[in-house]
């Protein structure tokens, strides 16, 4: 029977022969154009047709093994505070008093919230899974997404309750953590494969988003409590200070 030649991915543990047994791509293959002469070569998931990657004898690729395990706990944790945070919006539109663009603007924000976690567990398990550039780029970049959606609900929300910021700070850091394992497949690819130079600047800018939207955060978080230590020793001496005014309690 003749042989027939089976699509290649790049990055995989083992090389898989072609046509006559002659092997068909290295097992860190060039990922130049993203194409080959012999075999055809994949950069993101969505290229690939369902079940092609068991077929295909595809090898791992990710250096933080664990973070899959990360990713199945922090889905069902997103579920819990996304749904925490719809009753406290309907609470705060029926207690407080707020412009009602703002009230609309933040309901289509939490909808928002669901939709950028779930590509990003989508992307964030293949790419750093199986080392594919489009990948890691997409999900460092919904990452930062992710990041600052969750940093106006953590900093800039009409009214923040303790609640609010109980549970936002814990979902900001599980990004970050999974944000810094993307980092380190995403370095490991660039080292070890030959990117085109778009994609050496997709990943690079990918990379410098999320370190960016980090810092961010750090100094939100070092402002806040710069302001609370204000607040502290202008009640330790007796001199008032502005409070958030609420109406319609």
């Amino acid at each position: 029977m003749e042989d027939v030649e089976r699509p290649v991915f790049t990055g995989g543990d083992s090389s898989i022969a072609g046509p006559g047994g002659s092997p068909a791509a290295s097992s860190y293959g060039s990922l130049a154009g993203c194409h080959g002469s012999s075999a055809e070569v994949y950069c993101s998931v969505l290229q690939v047709a369902p079940g092609m990657l068991k077929e295909s004898g595809y090898g791992r690729f990710n250096v933080t093994p664990w973070v899959r395990w990360l990713f199945f706990a922090h889905t069902y944790f997103v579920y819990i505070y996304v749904f925490f945070m719809f009753v406290l919006a309907f609470y705060k539109c029926y207690a407080l008093e707020y412009p009602v663009w703002r009230r609309w603007a933040e309901m289509v924000l939490i909808m928002l919230i669901p939709c950028v976690q779930h590509l990003r567990f989508y992307f964030g398990h293949w790419g750093c899974e199986l080392g594919l550039v489009y990948d890691l780029c997409a999900f460092l970049f919904l990452n930062a997404a992710a990041m600052l959606l969750l940093m106006y609900f953590l900093f800039l929300q009409a009214y923040i309750m303790p609640l609010d910021s109980s549970f936002l700070f814990v979902a900001i850091v599980l990004v970050i953590v999974e944000s810094l394992c993307g980092l380190v497949n995403a370095m490991n690819a660039m080292k070890l494969r030959t990117l085109t130079r778009a994609q050496t600047i997709m990943m690079t800018a990918s990379i410098i988003s999320a370190l960016v939207v980090f810092g961010l955060f750090v100094e939100q978080e070092l402002a806040g409590k710069e302001a609370l230590v204000d607040q502290s020793a202008m009640r330790w001496r007796g001199t008032p200070f502005p409070r958030l005014r609420t109406h319609g309690l």
